[in-house]
Parts: structure tokens; C-alpha cells; sequence
């Protein structure tokens, strides 16, 4: 209110704009005005006369414009004293209190006119206006009054040039006239007479009137318009809007309706329309926005062609769709193409099954994929589709897409396919983490997402799925794996659980997978994962289980040796055997010992007494068992150890969810292998146990039985130890019959290291390979038979038999020595001539 109420310019006041001093705008609009509005006429005494003096805007001879709309101006308007207001255009008093008569022909030139949101009772006549026909009006609101008047009489010469007449939520009764009669409405293009009391048909539509754009006579109260829409309504091209809904109307909607292609609003709900909706609406995409035809009595099958409505809102409700066992098409109920549908949440027209399936074909990009049958079909069953398989309840079950050209990501909806069993997405380019809502499907006994570039971390709900009896989750790239019980093997065996839980990772870390039955690698080679034998027993690995072993053995010689020594004692109790006998027998003992062990090499140190030939061969054995300690540190099972030479022999392929053993090795590789233990191996154990049985004969002295006994165990568990090694290696490492050969040869090679060791030490110096293993017996032969001068002849006759055996067998030592060094002289003579 600036300037009003004083002494300034009135055309500086607020709302007020003047030209050359007069007033030609008043904007006064949402100022809180109050009180009647202004203007009214007085009858004022001059002299013995009364003169009528008008007051207010009734003396702006030169108003243009007046807003005074969104006030709260109450009362009834004298609209005499403005009737000579000749250059008013523009009057809005809207959205006040205002009562009484509404009058569009307040002045002459008036363009517009706004009397909306008041409580008008009445709306004057259309009629001349001082003898002149006022023909420019073009844009009339007396919507939300009251106004309670006849249609014809409402309507009775509209000006000409009218272009918006907006009547809408009044108390307007009656029958629409003709359109004959207001043919000469060339101009007219939005006519709204929504939410009163017209009743009766509509009239038949001129084709002259093809400039109407928005026509809405919806909600009539009581029974409304009846009848059918008139044929040549439809041929209104120029429609927008077209609002007929909560009325009576019967009939069906025609072909027709395609031709209206500026269409945006198309409204018949709330009818009694029959019939079924033309596929020709489809024409009308790119413009329409709203198709509604909801509450009505419209049968058949919904048209696919709704679906091409760019952007739009559809309402279908409440018909009679369901009678046509058909669903509603695919496009519409996942909103493909339209903003909104209101049946998509119906079960039978829009199951929830196939908008998860049509969800998750969007996002695995289904465009892309190699077989998409029926997928993308408006009305074909989803159970139909293909990879799709359904219960008799219509509930998916099984989904299976392995090897069809799948990318994008897995959508989440997957998981509202709560009945699924079996989900088998294995061999495509899906990416992205695995949705945690897979977790959720508690019914799934089967999942394979295999060879794919799904990342992150597993769900933790696998844990929770107590029915899942297959997961592949191998060729992926999870970092991740929740803790998953084991799982049931009866079925699918050690293709069971499959991770990428192998070495080499292309993480740097294996994924760490406790009750995984199949491990893979970086290069999809595979191996199971389960328990060996040894660690079924409570040991840590093999290691742990060859001194177990080492502890089994040493305890079975020493059970072995006591039997054996009671069996002796038992058979020798009931002869008497003279001390050159015992002496000859210990001699021959000691001959086959060496006999057996040979010559060449350092266990034969075993059969005598000398402490440097002890050392030797004990040394010899120590080397042994700490060279084969790393062949069993190669062989531990331990799958997420970079280290081990244990080699990936298992495929779990592509096409299958059966991992199988690709491996040669059979049954001949283990026959070779059994022939090669027996042929270098046998001959050391036999030797090993007939050093422990002689250590069992109490012939022999203590001393020389505990020798027998020691060297006996080392040679042994030598030849026990290798036994071990081999196997396990093998296990471990063959993969082929002629693998399982290399490898034996490699670790026998081991077993040659006493005779290697023997014959270094001759190069060394050749009296510590002559003299050391010299038995005790032969040493003290000859005192011996010194000493026993009180026995008899024969006795005596005895011991000279003894003492030419003893000297033969020296003879015979000595000889095999000579030769040895002739042979070694002679080795070193045409070496030496070259030189």
C-alpha cells in the first residue's frame, strides 16, 4: 500500500500504472483487500436537484486493466457505474467473496474476464450492449460459483470471437444446445462446463467446429450425459483434451480415435462404455499423455499398443479384462515406454513373476542375448520363455541361461521369484557384485553363476540357504565368500562347492573357502578339496604322519626282534653248541649281512664296529630323509599355498556342472610303479630286515647285536620312508603314466646316495673303505683259538677248520681288493699317457 492515503502522485502509488496522468492499470491482485468492491453511486443534493455521482473505479474513464483477484472483496457489484469504462480490456476478480450476478459484458471492449472461485449466483445474458454487439470478448472464467442457471440460457448469444468459456463446478442444469445454433463459434476452442447438473446427449458435433481443442463436460452430477458419443466427435482432429468421465455414456469407443493426433487427454472413466479398446490408440503416440478409461464395462484383450505410449499414464481399472485369459501386455506392466499403469500391480493381468524375469532381461541386457525366445512376446506365458520352467502353479522354478551371450548386471528382482530351485546363469559376461537379495531365495537347491565377471563379495545369505546342494561360483572375480556350511555331496559329489580357492589366484591372495569341495585356479584348473587320510586321523599333514609312521616302524622292528629272539632262544635250548661253532656261525652271519647289503656301500659299515663307518652311514641316511622332507612338503594338499607343486588335474567345464579328472594317470602307471619300488627297493628292505633278525640271535654278542638292531631300523626306514615319499609325490604331482616314472626315478635316485657317498669316500682315501668294515669276529679269530689249549683233539681239529675258513674268506677279501686296485691303476694309466 505504498503511497496510498497520501499526498503523493496517485501514479507513484502501489499497483497503480498511468499514462499522460490517467489511470490505465490498477494491479492490486493478492493484496488483502476488504470490504465491498469499488464502486457505487450516491444521489447527491445540488441546489433543489439530486445528482447521481459515481464513485470509485467507475471515474478511471481511461482503465485498461484491473486485477483484483485473490482478495477477500465481498458483496455484490454495481456494474452500471462501470458500463462507461469504453477501454477496459482485462477484469479479474477471481478467488474473492464476491455474490450476486456475474456480468462479462461489463464493458464494451472487454477481451477477458474472470469471475472464478466466488459465490456468483447468477451470470448475466449474453445480449447487445448499447445497441452494438459485443463481439470482442474471447476468454471467459465463471468456474467454482454457484451459478444456477439453464444451459441455453447461459449460453444464448456467446459472443463471436469467443475462444475459452470455462463454467465449470456450478450449479448448471439442462441440455446442451445443438451446435447448430452456436455454429458461428468458429473461434472456440476450449469449452469446460465440468461438474454440474447437465444431463441429456450430446449434441451432434458440425465438422465447422474444427478449431475446438479442449472439450470437458465430465462429472455431471446426478445421471449426467447420456447416450452415445457422437461419430462425428471423433473426427475433431484438432483435440487435446477430451474429458467425457463420470457420465452415463454408453456405446463403444470407436476405430476412430487415431485420427486425433494432437490428442494429449483423453478421459471416458466412469462410463458405461462397452466393448474393446481399439489397437488404433497406439497412433496417437508421441502427443497423448493420459488415457483413462477406467470404471467402465470394456471387454477383450488389452491392445499392445498402449505400450507405444511414450511417457504416458494408462488407467484401465475395474473393467472387464479378466474375462479374456490373456494378461495385460508385457510393455505395459513394467512400464517400458508409459509413465504409469494402474493394473501393474494386478497379479493375473501383470504377474509379479514375469515383471521380475522382464526386470531381470533388462538388466542382463536381453537385446544382446543369443536365444531370447518369447522373452520379449506382449502375451506370451513366461513360462513359455525360454530357460524358463515353471510348477503347476505358474511359479518359476528353474532359470536356466548358461552359455547365452548374457552381459549387465544381475538384477535384484530376481530374488521375487521366491519358488526358484535352480538358477543356472554360468558361462556369459554378467558383471557387477551378486545382489544380496539372492540370498533370500530359501527354496534354491541349485546355483551356478560360473565363468563370469561377477566381483565382490558372496552374499552372506548363502549361508543361510539350508536346500542349496550345488554352488559354482569358480572364473569369477569374488574377492569374498561368506561363511557357507557344507554342503550336501550325495548328488553332485566334489562338483559340489567350486570357488576360485586355488593357486595361482589373480588376487593376491586365493579366495579363502573352508568348505569348498573344489578349489580352481587362475587358470581355471581345478582340484578337489577334502580331507586325505592323514588329516582324517588328527595329524596336521604329512609331515607330522611320516614320524608317526617313523614311531609305527621303530616299534614293530622292536616287537619283531624280541619274538624273534624268544623263537631262538626256544629252538637253541635243546642243543649244545660248542664256541667254535657259535664263532662259525657268527662268521657266516656276518658274511651273508655283508653279502646282502654289497660291497659299494656305506650301510655295510652297519655290520662292524668302526665308529667312522658308523658315522658315515648314519650321515648317509640323515641326507636321505632331509632331501625327501621337501618332496613331502611338496606334496601337502594345501590348495591356497603358492609353493606346493601339487598339480590342478581337475576340470570343471563350461557346459557341465560336473567337474571331471583330466589326468592320465591309470592303473598301468601304478603297475610300473609298484615294478620299480619292488626292483630298487626290495633289496635294501631285506637287507634292513635280516640286520634287525640278526640282531635277534643270542650268538652274537650284545654289542654286536645292538649294532645289527640300529643299522637294521636306519636301512629300513630308509626304504620305508622313500616307499612314503614316492607315493604321496605321485598323488600329488603325476598326471601321466610316463609322470609317475620320472617322478620315481627322481626320488630312487635318492636311494643310490649310500653307494655315491661309499664310492666318494674311496676317492677320498682308500684304507678307510679297505679296513672299516672289518668284522670284530675276524679281527680276534686267531687269539681266540690261542686261548682254548685245554680242549680236545677234535675240538682242536675243529678250530683248525674254522681258522682255514677264516683265512680263506681273507684270502678271497684281499683278492677282490688286489683286483680292485689293478683295476683302479689301470684306469689311471692312459689318463696319464694322454697327459
Amino acid at each position: 500500500k505504498d503511497g496510498w492515503m497520501t499526498d503523493s502522485n496517485h501514479c507513484e502509488w502501489f499497483g497503480i500504472t498511468c499514462e499522460d496522468g490517467y489511470v490505465t492499470r490498477v494491479d492490486l491482485g493478492g493484496n488483502n483487500l476488504v470490504g465491498q468492491f469499488p464502486v457505487y453511486t450516491r444521489d447527491d443534493p445540488i441546489g433543489n436537484y439530486w445528482l447521481t455521482t459515481k464513485y470509485g473505479l467507475a471515474n478511471l474513464y481511461k482503465l485498461v486493466h484491473l486485477d483484483l483477484a485473490n482478495n477477500n472483496l465481498t458483496g455484490t457489484i454495481e456494474y452500471a457505474p462501470l458500463y462507461n469504462l469504453q477501454e477496459l480490456e482485462e477484469f479479474y476478480i477471481s478467488r474473492n467473496n464476491l455474490t450476486g450476478e456475474a456480468d462479462a459484458l461489463v464493458a464494451p471492449n472487454l477481451y477477458q474476464a474472470d469471475f472464478g472461485n466466488n459465490t456468483f449466483t447468477s451470470m448475466r445474458r449474453f445480449e447487445k450492449y448499447k445497441y452494438t454487439v459485443q463481439d470482442k470478448l474471447w476468454w471467459c472464467d465463471a468456474s467454482n460459483n454457484k451459478i444456477r442457471q439453464d444451459t441455453n440460457d447461459l449460453l444464448w448469444h456467446m459472443p463471436p470471437k469467443m475462444e475459452h468459456f470455462i463454467a465449470s463446478n456450478n450449479n448448471i442444469r439442462g441440455t446442451l444446445p445443438e451446435w447448430q445454433s452456436l455454429n458461428y463459434l468458429k473461434k472456440l476452442r476450449e469449452f469446460r462446463m465440468a461438474s454440474n447438473y447437465i444431463s441429456g446427449e450430446l449434441p451432434s458435433f458440425e465438422e465447422s467446429y474444427t478449431s475446438l481443442q479442449h472439450l470437458d463436460m465430465s462429472y455431471q452430477k446426478k445421471n449426467g450425459l447420456t447416450g452415445q458419443i457422437p461419430e462425428d466427435l471423433w473426427r475433431t482432429q484438432s483435440f487435446i483434451t477430451l474429458n467425457l468421465a463420470g457420465n452415463s455414456l454408453t456405446g463403444t469407443i470407436t476405430s476412430l480415435v487415431g485420427d486425433l493426433a494432437v490428442m494429449k487427454e483423453f478421459d471416458l472413466s466412469n462410463n458405461r462404455l462397452i466393448g474393446a479398446i481399439p489397437s488404433e490408440v497406439g497412433m496417437l503416440a508421441g502427443s497423448l499423455k493420459v488415457f483413462n478409461v477406467a470404471n467402465n464395462t470394456i471387454t477383450g484383450s488389452i491392445p499392445s499398443q498402449l505400450g507405444l505410449l511414450q511417457g504416458a499414464s494408462i488407467y484401465l481399472k475395474d473393467n472387464l479384462f479378466y474375462d479374456v485369459n490373456l494378461p495385460a501386455p508385457l510393455s505395459l506392466c513394467t512400464l517400458r515406454a508409459v509413465k504409469a499403469f494402474d493394473l501393474e500391480s494386478n497379479p493375473k493381468l501383470c504377474p509379479p513373476q514375469r515383471n521380475a524375469l522382464n526386470d531381470f532381461f533388462d538388466e542382463a541386457k536381453g537385446g544382446d542375448w543369443l536365444n531370447a525366445s518369447l522373452w520379449q512376446d506382449e502375451y506370451a506365458g513366461y513360462c513359455s520363455w525360454n530357460g524358463v520352467t515353471c510348477d503347476e502353479t505358474d511359479h518359476v522354478t528353474k532359470l536356466k541361461l548358461s552359455t547365452n551371450g548374457l552381459s549387465g548386471k544381475l538384477s535384484k528382482s530376481i530374488a521375487d521369484l521366491t519358488s526358484l530351485e535352480e538358477l543356472d546363469l554360468s558361462n556369459n559376461d554378467m558383471k557387477g557384485p551378486i545382489p544380496a537379495d539372492l540370498g533370500l531365495l530359501s527354496n534354491l537347491s541349485y546355483l551356478r553363476l560360473s565363468y563370469n565377471v561377477f566381483t565382490g563379495t558372496a552374499p552372506a545369505g548363502l549361508g543361510d540357504m539350508k536346500r542349496l546342494q550345488l554352488l559354482q561360483l569358480q572364473s569369477n572375480r569374488i574377492t569374498g565368500m561368506p561363511n557357507v556350511p557344507s554342503l550336501n555331496d550325495i548328488k553332485h559329489g566334489l562338483s559340489t562347492f567350486v570357488t576360485d580357492c586355488g593357486v595361482p589366484s589373480d588376487f593376491d591372495e586365493a579366495l579363502a573357502c573352508e568348505n569348498c569341495t573344489m578349489c580352481c585356479n587362475a587358470h581355471d584348473d581345478c582340484y578337489p578339496q577334502q580331507e586325505t587320510k592323514v588329516s582324517k586321523s588328527g595329524l596336521k599333514d604329512y609331515g607330522a604322519f611320516s614320524g608317526v609312521l617313523a614311531v609305527f616302524f621303530v616299534v614293530f622292528c622292536c616287537m619283531a626282534t624280541l619274538l624273534l629272539y624268544v623263537i631262538g632262544r626256544y629252538k637253541d635250548s635243546g642243543t649244545n653248541l660248542t664256541r667254535s661253532t657259535r664263532r662259525r656261525m657268527r662268521l657266516k652271519d656276518d658274511i651273508y649281512a655283508l653279502s646282502a647289503i654289497g660291497n659299494d656301500s656305506v650301510y655295510k659299515y652297519f655290520v662292524g664296529d668302526n665308529i667312522f663307518g658308523w658315522i658315515a652311514a648314519l650321515s648317509t641316511i640323515g641326507v636321505q630323509i632331509w632331501i625327501l622332507t621337501v618332496f613331502i612338503k611338496a606334496s601337502e594338499v594345501n590348495l591356497q599355498d603358492d609353493k606346493i607343486d601339487l598339480q590342478f588335474t581337475w576340470k570343471c567345464p563350461r557346459d557341465t556342472d560336473t567337474c571331471e579328472n583330466k589326468g592320465d594317470l591309470d592303473g598301468t602307471g601304478w603297475a610300473i610303479f609298484c615294478v620299480l619300488m619292488v626292483a630298487f627297493l626290495a633289496k635294501d628292505l631285506i637287507s634292513g630286515a635280516k640286520l634287525i633278525a640278526h640282531s635277534a640271535k643270542h650268538r652274537h654278542s650284545r654289542m654286536s647285536r645292538l649294532r645289527y638292531f640300529v643299522g637294521g631300523i636306519c636301512l629300513g626306514w630308509i626304504t620305508v620312508f622313500i616307499l612314503y615319499v614316492s607315493i604321496i609325490y605321485n598323488k600329488a604331482l603325476a598326471t601321466s603314466n610316463s609322470d609317475i616314472v620320472v617322478n620315481s626315478v627322481v626320488i630312487l635316485f635318492i636311494m643310490e646316495i649310500d653307494e655315491k657317498i661309499f664310492g666318494l669316500l674311496a676317492a677320498i682315501n682308500e684304507k678307510w673303505t679297505t679296513h672299516a668294515a672289518e668284522s670284530e669276529d675276524l679281527i680276534t679269530a686267531a687269539p681266540a683259538a690261542k686261548n682254548d689249549k685245554g680242549n680236545s683233539v677234535d675240538e682242536m681239529k675243529d678250530e683248525l677248520e674254522i681258522q682255514k675258513e677264516e683265512i680263506e674268506a681273507q684270502r678271497i677279501e684281499i683278492r677282490m681288493l688286489r683286483e680292485a686296485v689293478l683295476d683302479i691303476q689301470e684306469a689311471r694309466e692312459p689318463s696319464e699317457a694322454s697327459f
